[in-house]
């Protein structure tokens, strides 16, 4: 018997830490990084869902020709690597809504393997927007070093772009997650927020609640290595910040700034 699933997300949103935490966790295989994000630009949407459908239906017998068979299809991605453990429980892995065009074929997909699917997004347009500025701005990644980074002088203009971008993201999400209630049962989708585990207890909480919803055993986790890379004070994280407050004054953004 396995279990399968697929976390669906925006660019920071702390997806990395939770599926690199999953991937920790003895019985679970998270078959690639981003996998259908890594691949070649121009490799059809046919052949990504053909994947995505196979990654997600492994064969009970691990021991046969049905498991080599299994593995054969899934070595058409570049990157695959066979697990590390071929007895694995859990099977998934993240990637964007759009990675696969026809979403409601990847949801459709989901519910006839009975798979689970999370999406994980964030409530605040502004800490967004700042972290979506400091990567594309500054480059400044919790992939390069660990702990929190300087704080950022703004270009407000240009960090008003990254605002608009956040609230588009945002939208897509919703849109993606209205679509999911309409093909999947409810029991199968969560909706997870960034917000909810920015801290040590946030994520020894957010951990339980998901390897719950997954049906994942795991009295303990290994964390991942990755670490935030802005303070969760704008006002620590902002060199500028009063120039921010005066700029979203009055507007639909304002209460983000005391968030």
């Amino acid at each position: 018997m396995h279990d399968s699933f697929l976390l669906v997300f925006y660019g920071n949103t702390g997806s990395s830490w939770l599926i690199q935490t999953l991937g920790n966790i003895p019985g679970v295989f998270v078959p690639g990084f981003e996998p259908l994000d890594e691949w070649a630009w121009n490799v059809e949407d046919t052949e990504r869902l053909a994947w995505l459908r196979t990654v997600l239906s492994p064969p009970v017998d691990r021991a046969g020709s049905a498991y080599e068979t299994w593995l054969a299809a899934l070595h058409a991605h570049p990157h695959f690597r066979d697990p590390r453990d071929p007895a694995f429980v859990h099977v998934g892995f993240k990637m964007r809504s759009h990675s696969i065009r026809d979403r409601m074929a990847v949801l459709t997909s989901l519910r006839e393997r009975g798979s689970r699917l999370v999406v994980l997004e964030r409530r605040n347009r502004i800490k967004h927007a700042l972290s979506l500025y400091r990567y594309h701005e500054e480059e400044k990644s919790q992939f390069d070093k660990s702990g929190v980074r300087p704080p950022s002088d703004l270009d407000l203009e240009v960090f008003h772009r990254w605002v608009t971008a956040s609230v588009d993201l945002q939208r897509q999400s919703d849109v993606f997650w209205a679509k999911a209630q309409q093909v999947m049962e409810s029991d199968a989708l969560r909706r997870i927020q960034y917000e909810d585990f920015i801290d040590e207890a946030g994520k020894a909480v957010t951990m339980k609640h998901l390897t719950g919803f997954l049906g994942i055993d795991a009295p303990s986790y290994t964390p991942s290595g990755l670490e935030k890379a802005t303070s969760d004070s704008l006002r620590e994280s902002i060199v500028n910040f009063d120039a921010v407050v005066d700029r979203y004054a009055g507007s639909e953004f304002e209460r983000f700034l005391s968030d």
